[in-house]
């Protein structure tokens, strides 16, 4: 199976703080890379299985706990 690429753009808070924001997951780092360039994102490509990871049971907004199911939520395939 190959590895999937995430386009990850960092985002500054008003309060300060900054959010690494998964912006699409693509089957390559050059569509990925590609992807950044038509989008004008400042962002970097990452394989998803080094950057998407739960973080203490978190369960991101929209899902609740009848259809979470320890699934980790992935943007749609682009």
């Amino acid at each position: 199976m190959n590895t999937l690429f995430a386009l990850v753009m960092t985002v500054f808070l008003t309060s300060g703080e900054t959010q690494d924001v998964v912006t699409g997951i693509y089957n390559s780092e050059s569509e990925c890379k590609a992807a950044a360039i038509e989008q004008k994102v400042a962002g970097e490509c990452f394989p998803v299985e080094k950057f998407i990871r739960p973080v203490d049971e978190e369960i991101p907004a929209g899902l609740t706990g009848e259809n979470h199911e320890n699934k980790m939520w992935l943007p749609p395939l682009q």
